[in-house]
């Protein structure tokens, strides 16, 4: 089965392993580019599966061809290639599944496309790495939670996570590094079972290029350095709402008690999104959402109305501003009709709400919250399609409800 060879980790590496070790069942560590966080944790999975034979383990990211191109390629298989050997696995490509000479298996896939969530998501496991999750929704993350179920003599399951800091609105920033739930905003039940460590590129300079840190890094933008170099949970760079400040943020018990209209968005799609507005004139106010993931349309609605989303006064109706992409979808949701999906348009008016200071999120909309200041355009001026289900159906309902022009009856 080859050589083993060593892996010899560095100072802060040899801390982070240390923490796998500890008695936390959920392990963040989280920090810049290129620091070593994935190869700790995909060590950690290979010496897990080489010593529980027959064990399950999961590598998981937003879209399954990142997870393997960046994963699988760059740091799974060249590390069993120096500790097992290449006769001591197998790589089955079309099932994106490793199989080691004890039985043990590692595999690989993607919680943003309904087939790959599904097959990935059939199975038990013993370890899930949540691979970069500032692109990976709170609803996914914690619909995969059951499947750390399987059982193996000795093995404790652990749930492992990674990623280049987001904003300080993201739902880890705030289970992980503030201890409080990201629903609630209440202090954790169980704080103990979850910790993180920050590792940041000069932890791991003996392993990188040496102009890496000072040619590359330390000339980014402002935003992008210190969220790359140094681990900082900030906004991210090119922010479409980035006027949005946290004086925006309203107490459930400091909204208004009328309002003039209600409205509200719904988004579809593996995860599925819904967002609930009302106006006081000229003045939005985000009053509640709910997403889920992997569920169907009908469920979706029937979990609205027992939340008593769809609910308002009975004088009034509320439309639900649809996905127009969602087809027959759209009948399934009570108030459905069509939403407009002028993208540019609707951004504007946002943002032009934003800058009058008529418009406010109250603070039980997490995932709004969590998406709003990751919410960004990349360096050809395009909008970045991650994490962006909640705003979508937001504005679904500010901009349909505007140009409708008046009260759904």
């Amino acid at each position: 089965m080859g050589t083993t060879v060593l892996f010899k980790p560095t100072v802060i590496q040899r801390k982070a392993l240390a923490l796998l070790k500890s008695g936390a069942k959920h392990i963040l560590l989280f920090g810049g580019s290129r620091s070593g966080k994935t190869t700790v944790l995909v060590m950690a999975i290979i010496f897990r599966a080489l010593r529980y034979a027959g064990s399950r383990h999961l590598i998981c990211r937003y879209r399954a061809k990142d997870a393997r191109s960046s994963v699988l390629r760059e740091t799974l298989l060249p590390w069993l290639d120096n500790t097992v050997g290449k006769s001591g696995y197998r790589y089955h490509v079309h099932e994106s599944v490793v199989t080691l000479f004890n039985g043990s298996e590692i595999w690989i896939g993607g919680l943003g496309d309904r087939e790959q969530a599904d097959k990935i998501l059939g199975h038990e496991y013993n370890t899930i790495y949540f691979n970069e999750i500032s692109q990976l929704s709170y609803v996914a993350v914690t619909t995969a939670y059951s499947r750390l179920a399987m059982r193996i003599q000795g093995c404790r399951n652990l749930f492992y996570y990674d990623c280049n800091p987001g904003s300080p609105l993201h739902w880890a920033y705030k289970i992980f590094v503030l201890k409080r739930t990201f629903l609630s905003g209440e202090p954790l039940e169980k704080a103990e079972l979850y910790t993180s460590m920050l590792l940041n590129p000069e932890d791991n300079r003996e392993n990188l290029p040496e102009d890496y840190i000072s040619d590359i890094l330390d000339v980014l933008p402002e935003k992008q350095k210190a969220r790359f170099r140094d681990g900082l949970w900030v906004k991210a760079e090119g922010v479409i709402y980035d006027r949005f400040d946290e004086s925006m943020i309203v107490k459930a018990a400091d909204l208004p008690e009328q309002f003039d209209r209600y409205a509200a968005g719904q988004d579809f799609g593996l995860n599925i999104t819904f967002v609930k507005i009302g106006w006081v004139g000229d003045v939005i106010y985000v009053l509640g959402d709910y997403g889920a993931f992997n569920m169907t349309t009908q469920s979706f609605n029937d979990e609205l109305s027992a939340r008593g989303l769809l609910d308002c006064p009975d004088e009034m109706g509320m439309p639900v501003y649809c996905d127009p992409a969602g087809g027959e979808r759209i009948q399934e949701i009570r108030g459905g009709t069509k939403a407009n999906n002028s993208v540019e348009s609707g951004i504007d008016f946002i943002n032009a709400k934003i800058e009058r200071g008529q418009f406010f999120v109250c603070e039980k909309c997490t995932g709004v919250l969590s998406e709003i200041w990751d919410y960004c355009r990349d360096e050809a001026g395009q909008i970045v399609k991650l994490n962006d289900h909640f705003l979508d159906a937001l504005r679904y309902a500010i901009f349909s409800d505007v140009q409708q022009g008046v009260v759904f009856q």
